[in-house]
């Protein structure tokens, strides 16, 4: 059954009936985020594996096998009362949940009575069972809401994970991660609860990995974004790329620096009559030495050692090219591309998506110049995108690039090993660390696009290294006898820049939006430093009342209007301006010590002197937030004000 059919059905189902009941409501609601589970309850002709019974009380439901061999409780009303009781006092405080088994609902409907719980994740392997549960009870509202979602496990892949541990709550709660077992009828299934802790584990890492352990990184980004503002306006912009070449061509093809790219070489020289070639940084010095033109090269990374792959001298070879280059590059790479056509694109990071102008952007969001010309491509409507050179994995000897690779870092040579599944499905390979999250991003890249561009085919022809789930894996020369070298490539003149009046709106709207940046900046400090003050003062006199042993002569009444004022000023943070300014910098720090705010929160307290130790711990702990906000404030501040005296109006 098609998505469209899919629909059709469910329409169908409410005009005939006029009401909707609470299975077809779970079912629609479902539908939002997983269609491919709601098609499969729609399709289930009855349960056949599992029997109900129920006793006089409406939560009396009992689950049991056909052939009588498990069941899911000795008693389904005392057993549930005794669990919901049980868990609640362990797990009360957390903000997301992760369960394990349906069960037959109850426990589920007693738990999303506590409004703590602000996510709740359930992973059923049964899907006799979801369809039996959602005839019982009506979870549709919940479900509506991103409150609870539920999953049949096996439809679960990475890209699912990932997406699932985005969840703000979810990734608050990674340190208090727990799956917990709802009943011993799940017991059969531990290879599975080992397949799902190790999926929300992995996404959950790479996560954390991708917000970094501090903002330097960020802050380069940001003081490079705002210096580079002039080159921006003198390149061409997104926008006119986008609006001249727009579904020009079919075709095109992402060449990265694998050790495999070598055996491609001659290939894609021919490929280049018939198909959009576009470059990473790496690839650039390799295919100009093979005399390969490519139409665009991608480049996002702020190191100057990225600037080395331009380091040659603009020649006619570059004549046509497009270099579509992130604002936040070193300086050099900037230096050594003048002379060449450029591209300055913001990438879709809160602080560039501050600026609010989308002539230059919004491409890149990923985490190399691959993810990139991979956003490129399916901006220029192409439908068929294909990998060459994306290795991901090491070659023969542990080599890491196609010969002719300019540099290899040092990271790259101190990265521990770890393996992935190998192109073809055919064991594993060798690959390191930052190579695994290319890959695993690359495959919700791809099953997001797909769910997007329905029309977009995704191959990948690299014939060796990773395997990247979503892509079809092709031979290079199948695909382009097959696909490609009936195509022919529609050659096309530059597009134009901005002209001087449209360049001139533009620094004044950039320049209002520095300015208004700066004077919330030093608001925003200021409350945080006065607020630092006050709490620094409490603590204090706290800490040397209970080294005298007078806990109790804390004023735990002042305590808690200072953790209300905190939270004031935290909730303050979701604001706008700030998620568009000083988040950028800010956001690695934040998110990891509300990691460990949220251990603290979740910890059971039952007796007043358990509520006033945690109160105590609670807000003692604020103060190094604070401080580090305040500092992270001003840095942020004084880079954004001396890279942009050049140019501000």
């Amino acid at each position: 059954m098609t998505n469209e059919e899919f629909s059709n059905q469910i329409e169908a189902i409410a005009k005939k009936k006029g009401t909707i009941s609470k299975f077809e409501k779970n079912l629609i609601a479902t539908a939002v985020y997983s269609a491919p589970l709601a098609k499969r309850l729609l399709e289930l002709q009855g349960n056949k594996k599992i029997n109900v019974f129920t006793g006089k009380d409406p939560l009396d439901i009992n689950l049991i096998t056909k052939d009588g061999s498990r069941y899911m409780y000795e008693n389904p009303l005392k057993d549930i009362e005794e669990q919901l009781d049980s868990f609640e006092k362990e797990y009360s405080r957390y903000g997301a949940l992760f369960l394990y088994g349906l069960g037959n609902g109850v426990l589920l409907k007693g738990i999303l009575q506590n409004q703590t719980h602000k996510t709740i994740v359930v992973f059923e392997p049964e899907i006799e069972i979801i369809y039996i549960v959602f005839h019982f009870f009506d979870f549709s509202t919940q479900i509506f809401k991103n409150r609870l979602i539920i999953f049949q496990s096996d439809i679960l892949d990475m890209p699912h994970y990932y997406i699932m541990a985005k969840m703000k709550d979810v990734l608050l709660s990674a340190r208090l991660f727990n799956l917990y077992i709802t009943s011993n009828f799940y017991d059969i299934y531990k290879e599975d609860m080992q397949k799902v802790t190790a999926g929300i584990s992995k996404a959950i890492m790479q996560l954390l990995r991708e917000a970094g352990n501090d903002g330097v990184d960020s802050l380069i980004g940001v003081r490079q974004t705002t210096e580079h503002i002039p080159d921006m306006l003198e390149s061409i912009p997104l926008s006119h790329i986008k609006k001249q070449r727009n579904k020009k061509n079919k075709t095109s093809i992402i060449v990265s620096t694998g050790p495999s790219l070598n055996k491609q070489l001659k290939l894609l020289k021919k490929a280049a009559k018939h198909a959009t070639i576009i470059s990473i940084d790496a690839s650039y010095p390799i295919l100009k030495k093979h005399g390969i033109k490519p139409d665009y090269v991608a480049c996002i990374e702020r190191e100057p050692l990225t600037a080395e792959f331009f380091a040659s001298k603009p020649s006619e070879f570059d004549e046509n090219i497009i270099f579509v280059v992130a604002t936040l590059v070193h300086s050099n790479t900037v230096e050594y591309l003048k002379g060449r056509n450029t591209a300055y694109i913001f990438r879709p990071l809160s602080y560039e998506k501050g600026f609010g102008d989308f002539d230059f952007g919004y491409i890149g969001g990923g985490q190399s110049a691959a993810h990139l010309a991979f956003d490129l491509s399916v901006q220029l409507g192409h439908e068929k995108i294909v990998l060459i050179g994306q290795d991901l994995a090491y070659g023969k000897g542990r080599s890491t690039h196609a010969k002719g690779h300019v540099t290899t870092t040092e990271l790259e040579e101190a990265m521990p090993s770890e393996y992935a599944p190998a192109y073809g499905g055919d064991g594993e390979v060798e690959t390191m660390t930052v190579w695994n999250q290319f890959r695993q991003f690359f495959e919700v890249l791809i099953t997001l696009t797909k769910k997007d561009h329905k029309e977009i085919s995704v191959y990948n022809c690299t014939e060796g290294g990773a395997r990247i789930e979503g892509a079809i894996e092709m031979p290079f020369k199948e695909l382009l006898e097959k696909e490609v070298f009936n195509e022919t490539k529609v050659q096309l003149p530059l597009p134009n820049k901005l002209n001087d009046r449209q360049k001139e709106a533009k620094y004044k709207k950039f320049s209002k939006r520095i300015k208004a940046t700066l004077k919330y900046g030093e608001s925003l400090q200021k409350k945080c430093e006065k607020l630092f003050l006050k709490l620094a003062k409490q603590v204090e006199r706290g800490k040397k009342l209970k080294e005298k042993g007078k806990a109790k002569k804390i004023n735990y009444d002042k305590l808690q209007k200072l953790s209300f004022e905190i939270g004031d000023f935290k909730a303050s943070l979701d604001d706008k301006r700030f998620l568009s300014s000083y988040y950028a910098v800010l956001n690695s720090f934040i998110q990891h010590q509300e990691l460990e705010f949220a251990a603290i929160i979740a910890k059971p307290s039952e007796t007043l002197e358990e509520k006033r130790e945690k109160l105590f711990n609670w807000v003692s702990v604020q103060g190094n937030w604070l401080f580090n906000i305040a500092g992270g404030i001003s840095v942020m501040r004084e880079n954004i004000e001396n890279c942009s005296q050049k140019w501000l109006r």
